[in-house]
């Protein structure tokens, strides 16, 4: 493949991606919260601050920014580490939960659809296939795919 081809790809994947975030339809939380819920989430519910920094590839300053504002709206909370005080824990509330599967769910959805409609079986099926390669792409070279799966940022 050519890199003129190459970024023609990254630039439909890239739109593709910020279409699933608009049919996240997140309100009453900006987008940039709700990115933040669902890198909660794929963590396992518990995750400190500098590990979401980390996972989502922002500053610790925007981080705290949302934290303050999911916490506000009651879809996190804090909690300082038992060993350590100095620690502090971040979990989802039962209503963040809530929010992170119907966001997952409004986009799934919203794909499924779109793909059944817009697509013919054999295009759907050439489309599978090249979900598998990026898939491949994406892993490749890393040590730990870990770390990949916990920075998707839409989840």
């Amino acid at each position: 493949m050519e890199c003129e081809e190459a970024s023609r790809l990254r630039r439909q994947l890239m739109t593709l991606q910020r279409r699933l975030r608009r049919e996240m339809k997140t309100r009453p939380v900006a987008q940039s919260d709700a990115l933040v819920l669902g890198a909660i989430d794929r963590r396992g519910g518990t995750v400190s601050p500098g590990q979401l920094a980390v996972d989502l590839v922002m500053t610790t300053s925007n981080v705290a920014a949302a934290l303050r504002s999911l916490e506000a709206a009651g879809l996190i909370s804090r909690q300082r580490d038992s060993n350590d005080a100095r620690r502090v824990h971040i979990e989802l509330t039962e209503a963040g939960r809530r929010l992170v599967v119907k966001n997952r769910r409004r986009r799934d959805d919203w794909l499924c659809d779109t793909i059944n409609t817009s697509l013919s079986p054999r295009e759907q099926k050439i489309l599978q296939e090249a979900g598998e390669l990026m898939s491949r792409l994406a892993y490749e070279g890393l040590d730990n795919r870990d770390e990949l799966d916990r920075s998707d940022a839409a989840g």
